[in-house]
């Protein structure tokens, strides 16, 4: 009998020294992908599509969050089967951040997974795929950045010629070449 008054004892102190912060559940906020995004919602045309050209080229956009929060994964969508190496900047100090080597399945959006990367509100980064195969999307000379993507705020297209893994420093207002994107998750 008291083994049982013990175990009895033991299971009300038990519950009753559980608290409140075992019950929270975290819900961790939706993905964004600011690029895809833009496409979906028909704010680039696409007006020609480039497979073997002559020329590589380093070409992506350099972005800002409205929010801190994390990169975890990196996407392509090229016109051509193969491989292609995609790279993420902090822009403001030059720094890569993540490189990653992504197969392409022509013309469908292709995403990898990375070890998440945290992004500061306000802090400027760029994401670019080394390619000679990709979409040509503009909007007839007039500006399309910068342009608001949910928490992103994506400034412009930028382009380096070369197969070097090279930050462009120029930005485009007027045109996009490409298709490289990111999965951002804004903290809550």
């Amino acid at each position: 009998m008291k083994i049982q008054k013990l175990i009895f004892a033991l299971i009300i102190l038990s519950v009753l020294s559980c608290s409140k912060d075992d019950d929270t559940v975290i819900v961790e906020a939706a993905p964004e992908y600011p690029m895809k995004s833009l496409m979906e919602a028909g704010v680039m045309e696409l007006k020609s599509t480039k497979v073997n050209g002559i020329n590589t080229h380093e070409i992506g956009y350099r972005f800002k969050a409205f929010k801190n929060g994390k990169i975890t994964a990196l996407g392509i969508r090229v016109p051509e089967n193969d491989t292609y190496r995609v790279t993420l900047w902090n822009a403001d100090t030059q720094e890569i951040l993540k490189t990653a080597y992504i197969d392409s399945t022509s013309g469908l959006l292709s995403f990898e997974d990375i070890e998440p990367i945290n992004i500061s509100s306000g802090t400027e980064y760029y994401v670019a795929v080394n390619t000679n195969d990709y979409y040509v999307f503009n909007d007839n000379g007039n500006p399309m950045f910068p342009v608001e993507s949910h928490n992103i705020l994506i400034v412009g297209y930028s382009a380096q010629f070369g197969a070097n893994q090279a930050l462009p420093v120029n930005v485009i207002k007027t045109a996009y070449l490409g298709m490289v994107d990111v999965k951002f998750v804004p903290n809550n």
